[in-house]
């Protein structure tokens, strides 16, 4: 990918997320780039031997957790809940001395119902914030709950004065570089709240195998480059294909691999995701598990993933190559059936391997 004439800089090529980042000229807060992780309570981990997940089994697979270098729980699936139990309490407790935040997916409409009871409870109990279901709040009655609990943050869709702003423009994009470039720039370009970009849409088709997971490491290495926060679904950092509520295949080699002791019908969960196991894939340097760890630690601790505007460079047919303004990172993707030359500097992390030195098809670089 040659970086052709310097920087492409239309008049809509240099784009800026400005909503926030004067309110915090020194320290920024800790939601501002963070990795939230949300969790179908249900089907992550059972730590009772019931066959389904609980807020017990989450706590006791907190250090994978901080392996994986993610900064918030989300916990979905469990709005019902007390907000007084006594498992939550220990999972707060437990995962504020692993340094996670923990925030509650809810559905709540401000313009059908006072938020105040509704989210009062969980904010008294100590849940930072909120994953707010796609609403609308013009009248930011969200907003007036957590004024008076500081540091507390919702993550929102639609129209409301969010913290972070969710949104799957990426994965609504395909795997193209024209359409993916323009789901970036469009979303940069709104000023509006930060962006909490997410890649949770996920094809039905049961098994994924090398070729299918291409695009989908290459679109991880393109989500975590850019300005702003995160959002993941578990499993989705192993490669796990499918819509509906996945259970979180952690070891062994028979079914349920590790979810559950339960003895059970577990025939819902295809036999050849034994390769897609957190076991399997830790030992395997070259798994997508990997490439997730290995991208969400440099994401943290590289000096170079910072600044909040993007400049876009020159770049062949279906490529398209993006630096970070105020750093040195470049992040470029190759959505052509050819490899294609790289933008000049040191690879940090790829994909997929390169092709004689060039990016490979269907697959994503970091330089600097």
């Amino acid at each position: 990918m040659v970086l052709t004439g310097g920087p492409d800089l239309g008049a809509k090529d240099l784009v800026m997320q400005q909503v926030g980042t004067q309110d915090y000229l020194g320290e920024r807060p800790w939601w501002f780039d963070a990795v939230c992780y949300q969790i179908d309570v249900g089907a992550f981990a059972d730590a009772d031997g019931d066959g389904v997940g609980d807020l017990d089994g989450i706590r006791g697979r907190l250090g994978y957790l901080e392996l994986l270098g993610v900064d918030v729980i989300v916990l979905a699936g469990m709005a019902s809940s007390d907000p007084v139990s006594p498992a939550l309490a220990r999972l707060l407790g437990e995962a504020r001395s692993n340094g996670l935040r923990v925030l509650l997916a809810i559905d709540v409409d401000p313009a059908r119902t006072d938020p105040d009871p509704v989210l009062h409870p969980w904010l008294d109990n100590g849940i930072d914030g909120f994953h707010l279901a796609p609403r609308n709040d013009p009248a930011d009655a969200v907003g007036a709950v957590l004024a008076d609990y500081p540091d507390r943050i919702v993550i929102g869709s639609g129209t409301g004065n969010w913290h972070l702003l969710f949104g799957l423009g990426l994965a609504v994009a395909g795997f193209s570089a024209g359409p993916v470039r323009e789901a970036i720039t469009t979303v940069l370009e709104s000023h509006g709240p930060r962006p909490a970009w997410a890649m949770a849409s996920r094809d039905s088709t049961r098994i994924r195998d090398h070729a299918a997971l291409t695009p989908v490491r290459a679109m991880a290495l393109v989500q975590l480059a850019l300005p702003g926060a995160v959002c993941l679904r578990h499993g989705e950092e192993l490669g796990l294909p499918g819509t509906e509520r996945i259970r979180m295949p952690w070891e062994g080699l028979m079914r349920p691999f590790g979810f559950s002791a339960a003895r059970a019908d577990w025939s819902s969960i295809p036999h050849d995701w034994v390769h897609f196991t957190v076991e399997a894939q830790l030992e395997d340097e070259e798994s997508t598990l990997s490439l997730y760890r290995h991208a969400l630690e440099m994401r943290a601790t590289h000096p170079a993933f910072s600044g909040d505007e993007v400049e876009w460079f020159g770049a062949p047919e279906d490529c398209f190559a993006f630096r970070r303004v105020g750093s040195s990172l470049i992040c470029a993707l190759n959505t052509s059936a050819e490899p294609v030359p790289l933008p000049p500097g040191e690879v940090l992390l790829s994909s997929r391997p390169l092709v004689a030195g060039e990016l490979s098809p269907g697959s994503a670089a970091w330089l600097v």
